[in-house]
């Protein structure tokens, strides 16, 4: 394990719970500093796999001094999300008046980290093996290509080590993009850090909001304790604890608070006009019929996550195609 600089030490160390349930991510990552092998973070939604890729790259370095460059293969068009991660030269397509150096290029020395890579296109995944194994990359419209030094992050929430080969996901790409793992566990198996999340959360909320510190009475403390946060875990109870504080009258936010911020989301979901619940799904519906039951290419119509898509079909009650649909 490489020796750390004082830098190093002092980013891995703010990362709430590096003393407690991840401790040994945290050490995953010491053993990183310095190494050029590209990483896969594995994990629920919401336990922070963006904040420990930028951990990574902050505490390394060989790499901080170079750009983190962040994309989410869920987010974008595969046209314009191939434009991104390999740009482009000035006239290379309809649009394309400024040439664009892409996600490789402006990550040169640094860190480009892919954000729900289970959802990256099919017909994208060999260009981006190709990329990997040469460490060079050729921008569209252009017939050199050009090395690179970039340590490729990647995260998704599914299970690629499972559907790796199948489900149309790539079993070679996986193996290079998983040179090494980081799972990320729940905030469920976490009981010892939410306590100082919270505290942490709280604070980062204060300063946002221009307001005193604030802070937890035990009784809340045990409320949130007696939760297991499995819909959205840290980002679940950043939500709680801001709503919280917006209806805490004081300075220490209790149950009551809490539990006023919970009936608030109860009473927004239960609102939704029943016609407009009925488009809604109508529009879900025709975005599965129109991509042939492809949870991917429907999630990519709709504009959203296929992780979300997942969650909406789900509270529709719609059951999900078999394969690449069921998200």
């Amino acid at each position: 394990m490489a020796q750390l600089d004082g830098e190093a030490e002092r980013r891995l160390g703010q990362i709430v719970g590096s003393e407690g349930g991840l401790a040994p991510v945290v050490a995953d990552l010491r053993r990183l500093l310095g190494v050029r092998v590209n990483v896969l973070i594995l994990g629920e939604s919401g336990t922070g796999k963006e904040v420990m890729a930028r951990a990574l790259h902050e505490a390394d370095p060989r790499r901080r001094r170079h750009p983190l460059v962040a994309l989410n293969c869920a987010a974008l068009p595969e046209s314009l999300l191939e434009a991104e991660l390999f740009g482009y030269r000035q006239g290379a397509f309809t649009g394309a008046g400024v040439a664009h150096p892409g996600g490789f290029l402006e990550a040169n020395g640094g860190t480009l980290f892919l954000d729900e890579v289970g959802e990256l296109p099919p017909a994208l995944q060999p260009k981006l093996l190709r990329v990997l194994q040469e460490r060079a990359v050729r921008r569209l419209g252009e017939t050199r290509e050009v090395g690179i030094d970039v340590r490729v992050v990647a995260a998704t929430s599914r299970p690629l080590d499972t559907v790796a080969g199948r489900d149309g996901f790539r079993a070679d790409l996986y193996y290079r993009l998983a040179e090494f793992v980081l799972h990320l566990p729940p905030l469920r198996q976490r009981p010892g850090d939410l306590q100082a999340l919270a505290g942490h959360i709280l604070q980062a909320c204060c300063r946002d909001f221009g307001r005193p510190p604030c802070s937890l009475s035990p009784a809340a403390a045990a409320w949130l304790a007696a939760r297991d946060w499995s819909q959205n875990n840290v980002r679940e109870l950043q939500v709680a604890l801001k709503r919280a504080l917006l209806l805490c009258e004081g300075d220490c936010i209790e149950p009551e608070d809490l539990e006023a911020g919970q009936r608030e989301q109860r009473a927004l979901a239960g609102g939704l006009p029943k016609r407009l619940r009925a488009y809604e799904r109508a529009h879900l519906e025709e975005a599965l019929q129109r991509s042939q039951g492809n949870g991917s290419a429907a999630a990519r119509l709709l504009e959203m996550k296929r992780s979300t898509l997942c969650d909406r079909l789900a509270r529709m009650g719609i059951r999900p195609p078999p394969g690449p649909a069921a998200g």
